[in-house]
């Protein structure tokens, strides 16, 4: 099982934190808690047709766009 590290900005506190996925995921849209100040947030994975991580994205789940 290959692991992909991704450093992620939390759009809530503005920390950069790692997150960790395995290579071939089974989910485009997953929801986690920061692990530095406990909101939670949606990130989005870019899969390539294989089912590889290419990208993700973090998204605040209250959809205010403000940092």
């Amino acid at each position: 099982m290959n692991i992909i590290k991704f450093d992620l900005h939390c759009p809530y506190c503005g920390k950069t934190f790692d997150l960790e996925l395995e290579e071939n995921a089974t989910q485009d849209d997953l929801i986690e808690e920061c692990p530095l100040c406990g909101h939670g947030i949606d990130i989005q994975l870019m899969l390539s047709p294989e089912g590889k991580i290419i990208d993700a994205e973090i998204h605040r789940i209250d959809g205010d766009t403000d940092e």
